[in-house]
């Protein structure tokens, strides 16, 4: 009888190519799996968005917006970007944004947000919590949106500074007109009751978006 090694060489090699698919596997299912684990997971919380084309207060109304945390997990406003979206009267569509802490200086004509006075383009507003939210810096404050010690939580309110642009004219809303990157007192932009503007709120370190509507304005 013939010995032969015919045949050796084939089986060899699909046997290693075998054990390299496998490792290449092994190597990829860690991978994977140790992308998804540090993936971060957006918090799930309840949110309500209000626009108000003449909100009183007392002695004199103003435009202004409202975010309310109804339930669910507390929100770091430092973790989250606000875009909003709204067509004028002319069809332009205007693009605006809240990301990080921002401030707004105040006007001569205000009893108490004036000249040189601060305030957040948003801030939780609970001054038992947080204290005042105005400032002669434009930084640093608890309250404002995008600190780190803004925690937003069930029952929070985020607020512009409405309730400062008055009493004396002008009602301009400093804080509103930032975030939607346009002055809503131009009758030419289009901000009355019955607008439509587009909200969205994202978990940046998710990349998720927690909240996204058409919001009314009222």
């Amino acid at each position: 009888m013939k010995n032969t090694d015919e045949g050796v060489s084939p089986v060899v090699g699909v046997m290693l190519m075998l054990s390299v698919t496998v490792i290449i596997a092994a190597i990829v299912s860690a991978a994977a799996g140790g992308l998804s684990g540090s993936e971060k997971k957006a918090p799930s919380a309840i949110l309500d968005v209000h626009f108000y084309d003449n909100r009183s207060y007392g002695s004199f109304s103003t435009h202004t917006m409202t975010i309310e945390h109804i339930s669910g997990n507390a929100l770091q406003t430092k973790d989250l970007g606000i875009t909003t979206y709204f067509r004028n009267e002319s069809g332009q569509m205007i693009k605006g944004s809240l990301q990080e802490e921002k401030a707004v200086l105040g006007n001569s004509a205000w009893s108490d947000f004036g000249t040189g006075i601060y305030s957040g383009v948003l801030f939780i507003n609970d001054q038992d919590r947080f204290g005042p939210p105005l400032h002669r810096s434009d930084a640093g404050y608890k309250s404002l949106f995008g600190n780190a010690s803004a925690v937003l939580m069930a029952g929070d309110i985020l607020v512009t500074p409405a309730q400062f642009c008055g009493p004396s004219q002008p009602h301009k809303n400093p804080g509103l007109n930032y975030i939607l990157n346009f002055d809503t007192t131009d009758p030419a932009n289009g901000y009355r009751a019955g607008a439509v503007i587009t909200v969205k709120i994202v978990h940046i370190p998710s990349r998720q978006v927690i909240f996204d509507k058409d919001v009314v304005v009222v």
